[in-house]
């Protein structure tokens, strides 16, 4: 397996070329397996929203390869980059995530046979980890959702209390169509976050795009202007750092080879 460190040609474009975050998992030594909470780790088992910690069993690493397969997918969250109780460990605030993976079997649709969750590669900022954030932007890098169609998604959110309803939720709609993901063979998929804009690419290919515009050209004021939105979507994402979160299902699993985050 090709395991080269050398920054992907859009990190390159874009001055990206310090390596922040990286795993090849190696070992299972990277993961929070005990759930301590302990800082040193790159993945902690511990999830959002008092769920219970991620089981033993629902992952592995074995020849290099982790095979993330939750019994109970939780909204796709599985392993974290950043522990959401005692916020030790990492997230990035814009760069280049790349990350080699395989969908290991055409995905199951069968809710009723116990049969959800779908192969994700997400974020959130560490405030929402917490649960303590009015509004935050949560992009889906990948998630597969069957019959050959991923996306990239990125959702913005506002509530105005902490604990309370969201009552603002926006989404692109700049979706990826089939990309032949369920045929069992390993691609790359490098993810572009700068000034304005995100970009996916599969296997060097360009699929979605995802424009924004700078912090600088919206000034400091209430999230509505008589009730429209201004216009500043994604604007979190000029403010919050991302922790990065694996996802995957007993009957929809997401291999994943190695991972790696550039930034400048």
């Amino acid at each position: 397996m090709n395991k080269m460190m050398e920054a992907p040609q859009i990190a390159k474009e874009h001055g990206m070329t310090r390596l922040t975050f990286e795993d090849d998992f190696d070992s299972i030594d990277t993961i929070d397996v005990n759930n301590t909470g302990e800082a040193g780790y790159k993945w902690y088992v511990q999830r959002v929203y008092a769920a219970p910690p991620v089981e033993k069993d629902d992952y592995s690493v074995e020849n290099s390869i982790l095979t993330l397969k939750q019994k109970n997918p939780m909204y796709n969250f599985g392993l974290v980059s950043m522990h959401p109780k005692k916020q030790v460990g990492y997230a990035f605030f814009k760069g280049v995530l790349e990350f080699r993976f395989r969908i290991p079997r055409p995905r199951k649709n069968d809710k009723e046979a116990g049969e959800d969750g779908v192969p994700a590669v997400w974020s959130f900022p560490p405030e929402k980890l917490s649960n303590a954030a009015k509004e935050w932007v949560e992009p889906d890098w990948l998630e597969y959702w069957g019959d050959g169609f991923w996306t990239t998604t990125i959702h913005h959110s506002r509530r105005e209390q902490s604990d309370g309803p969201v009552d603002y939720w926006i989404s692109n709609h700049n979706h990826a169509g089939p990309k032949g993901l369920e045929d069992c063979e390993w691609h790359t998929m490098t993810c572009l976050w700068d000034d304005g804009i995100i970009e996916s690419y599969v296997d060097g290919e360009l699929c979605v795009r995802v424009s924004y515009a700078p912090k600088e050209l919206f000034p400091a004021e209430p999230w509505l202007h008589n009730g429209e939105s201004r216009g500043d979507e994604y604007q979190p994402l000029e403010r919050d750092p991302q922790a990065l979160i694996l996802g995957g299902s007993w009957c929809n699993p997401l291999e994943i080879d190695w991972i790696r985050v550039w930034q400048k």
